[in-house]
């Protein structure tokens, strides 16, 4: 019985214990812990409450404001759109940042830890609660900062790294994008490049918008995808590398600029995206875009320049012979020493006349998609005249492609060879044009 009474005793002692660390003592714990952290918080609020930055260095003074969206602008001293990362980046380095260890209670000599001029000062508001950091000199042992709040005074060794904080400027600030689109919505293109218009438009089908494109301006006939897909990528990647925002300093370099390289307009839904290319004549080390009149002029990398369309031909479907290769029905090749013709069916080719002469069907193959895919290297003239210089008024090589229908849509000529390369034309692209001539020696053996 005696045992029983010591168990049920110590049942009672332990859940008496329990009831004590679970109503008093965790708690008090858990509190003691949330206020030490608070003690090591450098902000009394939480960063994304921020609706105001102000962040002045030892050569600038930055204001930034937020909207309701979480967007980020730039008041002064310019008034332009801000980059929301970067703002955000400083204010989540503040948020995770701790205070290591108190120095002073109150301030005394600042000098010693860069505090009397300090490198940056950054105001921070959210609602009605507000706060000022001062950012000193570098700690030697640990390389982080050390900082003084407006708040208490206190000089305090801070676990921000220089890193976070380093060459602020304005720059870093302003959202460098230059144009403001979705590729995958653009509907039309309209380049100028000299004294040439060019136009394309998406090709749409049942389902929306496809990848592929297609001339209306100077002639109508297929784009190719990739190149106009690159130019896309290109204007929507384009970023400044600086900004001229006075309107002297804007109006002088205008005078300067020759005209545009290359002025493009995107047409997507009801909006319309403009923007002008310049290279001043006198100095090739430097390259602008231009958008509106009430926006800065952008300074760009040089190096876009290389990449845009200088001409119709730069976004043309660059492929000479016209046709498909599952399109074909009948396909004639005719060379100085033979005609012959084969026939598609399935899948399989065969000789006409001599079905049942075996092929290489590899080979042929092989022979049919470099025909289908030889692609025109260099433009020689848009017109059709003075064949008989580039020997295509007779030429002796000749690949005709007729369709299922009996229609003939594929044309292939290719007359006089020189320099690796061999005059060409055909039903893919109007004109005379210059392929490699290495086409010439991928004839099938039939």
């Amino acid at each position: 019985m005696t045992n029983y009474r010591t168990t049920i005793l110590l049942a009672i002692i332990f859940a008496g214990l329990g009831v004590y660390l679970y109503t008093i003592e965790v708690p008090t714990i858990e509190q003691e812990t949330i206020e030490q952290l608070e003690v090591q918080r450098l902000l009394p609020f939480d960063y994304r409450d921020v609706t105001e930055f102000h962040l002045t260095t030892r050569t600038e003074s930055i204001r930034l404001t937020r909207d309701d969206r979480r967007r980020w602008s730039i008041v002064e001293p310019v008034q332009a759109k801000g980059d929301s990362r970067e703002v955000e980046n400083i204010l989540r380095a503040l948020e995770i940042g701790k205070i290591s260890r108190v120095l002073q209670e109150q301030e005394q000599d600042l000098s010693q830890y860069g505090l009397d001029s300090p490198n940056a000062t950054i105001q921070l508001t959210a609602g009605d609660q507000s706060e000022t950091l001062h950012l000193g000199g570098v700690a030697p042992l640990t390389s982080t900062l050390y900082g003084q709040r407006q708040s208490d005074k206190q000089i305090l060794l801070t676990t921000l790294s220089v890193s976070d904080f380093r060459r602020k400027t304005l720059f870093t600030f302003r959202y460098k994008d230059v144009m403001f689109f979705d590729r995958n919505q653009v509907e039309r293109i309209q380049l100028q490049t000299g004294s040439q218009e060019i136009a394309l438009h998406r090709i749409a089908s049942i389902h929306g918008l496809t990848g592929n494109w297609r001339f209306s301006t100077p002639f109508e006939g297929p784009a190719d995808k990739t190149s106009v897909g690159l130019l896309l990528m290109t204007l929507e990647d384009l970023s400044a590398v600086d900004f001229i925002d006075a309107q002297t300093e804007k109006e002088a370099l205008l005078k300067q600029f020759p005209e545009p390289m290359l002025t493009a307009t995107l047409h997507t839904g009801q909006r319309s995206h403009l923007v002008a290319f310049f290279q001043p004549s006198n100095n090739a080390k430097n390259a602008y875009a231009v958008t509106s009149a009430d926006q800065p002029i952008y300074q760009i990398s040089p190096a876009v320049l290389q990449g845009l369309p200088k001409r119709a031909f730069d976004l043309q479907d660059k492929r000479l012979f016209g046709m498909e290769m599952a399109e074909i029905g009948l396909l004639t090749v005719t060379t100085p020493s033979k005609t012959y013709t084969v026939v598609q069916q399935h899948g399989e080719w065969f000789l006409d006349g001599a079905p049942d002469q075996p092929i290489n069907q590899q080979e042929i193959k092989l022979f049919v998609s470099r025909v289908v895919d030889l692609p025109a290297e260099f433009s020689v003239s848009f017109e059709e005249e003075g064949l008989q210089d580039y020997e295509l008024s007779t030429p002796a090589i000749t690949i005709v492609g007729i369709d299922t229908k009996g229609r003939q849509r594929g044309n292939l000529a290719l007359g006089k060879s020189e320099g690796g390369l061999v005059y060409a034309m055909g039903s893919g692209l109007p004109g005379v044009y210059q392929a490699r001539s290495i086409i010439l020696t991928q004839f099938p053996s039939l």
